[in-house]
Formats: C-alpha cells, sequence, structure tokens
C-alpha cells in the first residue's frame, strides 16, 4: 500500500475517531479507526458494480461532520452486469438477506449502535427488501437516491423497521435509466414503468405513517453540488455531504 493510500485513511480515522471517543477503538477492514457507540451506515449501491457512491460516501460523509462507521455494502453480480442485478430477484432477496443479518449482527453486539441506509438505483431494492426482514425500529433511517423501484413499492414494511424517515431523492431529469431503462427492463421489483427516483412514490390513501416518507426533488441549486438531475449526480461527493450527511443525525 502507497505511504499516500495509508495518510489517507489516516486522516479519515482520525476524522471519524474525532467526537465518538468515550469507548476503545478498533480498525475496520478498511484500516480506519472507529468507535462502537458510533453508528454505522451501510452502502448499498447501484447495478453492474460501476457506482462510485461507495468511494465518494467514504470521502465524503466524514469530512462533512459524520462520524459513523461507513461500510460498503457489495451485493452485485459483478462489474458490469446489470441486467443480471436487475433481473435476479432470488438473488437480489438473498443479498437482502445477507444485510438484514448483517445489521442483526451489529445490533446484538451493541444494540445502542444507530444503523442507517444508503442506497442507490438498484441497491434501493436490496435496502428495502433487507429492512423488511428486520424486526421494528431497528434502523434509524433508510435514504433512498434514484430509486430504481416501481412508485406504487409498498414502503410500510421498511417503515416498520426504521425509527424516523425513509427519505428519498428523486428527479424528473432522470429520464434515460429511470424512465427509459426501467420502463424496457424493469424496475428491481419487476415493474415495467418509470421509477420513483423519477416520478417519486406515490403512497397509497391507507398508507401507515406517509408523514415518515420524505420525497425530496432535484432543484438546480443541486448543480452546484455536482447533481444536474442525471442518474450519476446522486453519487457526487458534495452531493452527499451537503444533501445526505444531514440525515445521518439523530
Amino acid at each position: 500500500m502507497s505511504r499516500l493510500s495509508l495518510l489517507i485513511r489516516a486522516l479519515i480515522g482520525l476524522a471519524v475517531t474525532y467526537g465518538c471517543h468515550a469507548m476503545p477503538a478498533r480498525v475496520t477492514a478498511a484500516g480506519v479507526a472507529v468507535h462502537d457507540q458510533c453508528g454505522i451506515v451501510f452502502i448499498i449501491a447501484g447495478v453492474g458494480g460501476m457506482d462510485l457512491l461507495g468511494p465518494a460516501a467514504q470521502w465524503a460523509l466524514p469530512r462533512a461532520g459524520i462520524r459513523h462507521e461507513v461500510r460498503d455494502f457489495v451485493w452485485t453480480h459483478g462489474f458490469g452486469r446489470v441486467l443480471k442485478d436487475l433481473r435476479d430477484t432470488p438473488y437480489l432477496l438473498m443479498k437482502a438477506g445477507e444485510l438484514a443479518a448483517e445489521v442483526r449482527r451489529v445490533k446484538a453486539d451493541h444494540p445502542d449502535r444507530p444503523v442507517y441506509f444508503v442506497a442507490k438505483s438498484g441497491g434501493t431494492g436490496v435496502a428495502l427488501a433487507a429492512a423488511e426482514m428486520l424486526p421494528p425500529a431497528t434502523l434509524e433511517r433508510i435514504i433512498l437516491l434514484s430509486a430504481a423501484v416501481s412508485p406504487t413499492y409498498d414502503l410500510d414494511p421498511a417503515l416498520r423497521a426504521t425509527k424516523y424517515e425513509i427519505v428519498s431523492f428523486y428527479s424528473p431529469l432522470d429520464w434515460f435509466v429511470l424512465g427509459i431503462g426501467t420502463s424496457i427492463f424493469g424496475t428491481t421489483d419487476r415493474v415495467h414503468t418509470p421509477s420513483a427516483g423519477l416520478r417519486r412514490f406515490r403512497l397509497p390513501p391507507d398508507a401507515d405513517e406517509p408523514d415518515r416518507v420524505v420525497q425530496r426533488s432535484w432543484r438546480p441549486a443541486m448543480i452546484l453540488e455536482g447533481y444536474a438531475g442525471n442518474h450519476l449526480g446522486t453519487s457526487m461527493p458534495l452531493f452527499i455531504a451537503k444533501e445526505v450527511a444531514p440525515w445521518l443525525q439523530p
């Protein structure tokens, strides 16, 4: 490993450690020192293993003052296997089960550690399915970026596993991937339709807690955060720091 890589990891470790110092530190697989009263943010990126969300979040969140451990949950079939990830429902549910099991292990060892999901595009299907497998109020929040699930996806089971909100960032300009793409190839919940990440979620009149579903539309000011309304933009570090990080607090 280069000296530069070691220096970067050390600086990230110091950023994460600051403010979470009451308990002994341990070192994650990424070489970052964290403390057990810090939370955990699971990053569930999109299909095809090509998404920048994981590295961007690892870089941006500590710099935005987030002291939690950031874990990149890798779930795809491999680099470039976009359609396989999108269409293989049994595989998606298996990976969702693995994510839910990882969360249960965290909670068994450290019940007070807050756990968050930040998921993008096809990864939102994994995150929501995993949440549905968890006991009530296990998660703090679920953050959905450019969700590639259908607008009528039933969020109530995931909400029951969440103490606070499900927050969905969507853009009416994301028409190529979440409009044409999911209309032709289908969403992760296997509906051929423009996705919730394009048209927002449509909550039924009898939804359990509609006030806990927060939907944030793209706005022109987000261009300054690297998000021009396209599909890539919700993976930009400045967008994550400015728009996502505030939701990763109590």
